[in-house]
């Protein structure tokens, strides 16, 4: 009868924790509350943080989000989430500073465009494309989207950071000697014409004037000279 009696103690324990167990399993709380063992409390509003659960015969205790933290909507937890930090080491910065109910929102720096967006905020972001020398910006990079670069057409050029390609220079339309053709990175190197070409060519446009000058020189010697002559004669027949 002991072990009986025993027996049926032990029975009634257990459908007791049982009932508990249930109880507290099965207590279903509105949105606006938290279940806090068998109590639904209050939650605690945005930018706040519980303190301590309530009781039944004391209301949930809040208190608000330290700094470097914060809560963006009501909650029943005991620990505010700490806020983004905006890492410059990956190419970010802060677009908007956090506060006890908003989160940090990064955007990309300068530079660099954004592959990752979460709720608003870049979560990462990459360097935008540098365009070699033989190609052109055919797209300016934005904080969404990379660089696009494309090739240099045959007879243009470009070092990489332009947005367009420069035709070669002509050298003979210049009246210059073309000493290295152009290639897609560089303009084509001219210098000026060989003076050993030059210095025929004066003289073959000098030398016929020089000729001409002298011959009238001498005509103009030796009519002077009969005149002189002449004039001579006459004084001495008078």
């Amino acid at each position: 009868s002991v072990v009986l009696l025993l027996n049926v103690f032990l029975f009634l324990c257990f459908q007791i924790i049982m009932m508990k167990v249930f109880s507290v399993l099965t207590v279903l709380c509105p949105s606006t509350m938290y279940q806090a063992q068998d109590l639904c409390c209050p939650k605690c509003p945005a930018g706040n943080r519980v303190k301590t659960d309530c009781t039944k015969t004391a209301n949930t205790s809040c208190v608000a989000c330290e700094d470097g933290t914060h809560m963006d909507q009501p909650s029943g937890l005991k620990q505010c989430t700490h806020c983004t930090i905006c890492d410059l080491s990956f190419g970010l910065k802060e677009n908007r500073t956090c506060t006890s109910t908003l989160d940090t929102v990064c955007k990309p720096e300068d530079g660099f465009y954004c592959v990752d967006l979460a709720a608003g905020s870049c979560v990462a972001a990459h360097k935008h494309r540098q365009c070699q020398p033989g190609e052109y910006i055919k797209q300016t990079g934005t904080a969404f989207r990379d660089t696009e670069c494309s090739d240099c057409s045959n007879g243009t050029f470009s070092d990489g950071t332009l947005k367009f390609c420069w035709p070669h220079r002509v050298c003979e339309s210049l009246n210059l000697k073309l000493i290295r053709p152009g290639n897609a990175t560089t303009d084509a190197q001219c210098e000026e014409q060989d003076q050993d070409n030059v210095v025929p060519i004066i003289i073959g446009c000098l030398l016929p004037i020089l000729v001409i000058a002298i011959v009238i020189v001498i005509v103009w010697y030796v009519e002077k000279k009969n005149v002189c002559s002449n004039r001579g004669e006459n004084n001495r027949e008078q």
